[in-house]
């Protein structure tokens, strides 16, 4: 869980407290966006962020992140079920460019 839910892990688990004592290469996650992400990255909580839910829904986020671009929303419906539908069928973000144009 994210750094900044101390106690996510579990009762009396402070993730800032074990960032301070860890020195090795230190990853969270949880419901980050490309801010917040920065924002963790730049002030040394993290030196990197695990995304999940919207990589599934965005499988170009970083370049979506460079571009300062919309996202598309996870559908949590379709997670660890079912099809393909939900992990291959969202617009990549030149897609989404390329329908608003016509």
């Amino acid at each position: 869980m994210g750094a900044d839910r101390p106690g996510a892990a579990g009762p009396g688990f402070d993730l800032n407290v074990l960032r301070k004592i860890w020195q090795g290469v230190y990853v969270t996650n949880y419901k980050y966006d490309r801010e917040r992400a920065a924002e963790a990255i730049g002030n040394g909580r993290a030196d990197a962020v695990a995304f999940g839910q919207m990589y599934l829904a965005n499988p170009d986020l970083a370049e979506r992140f460079r571009e300062n671009a919309p996202l598309n929303e996870p559908d949590p419906s379709t997670f660890y079920g079912g099809d393909e539908h939900g992990y291959t069928d969202y617009p990549a973000m030149s897609e989404a460019v390329k329908s608003k144009a016509e």
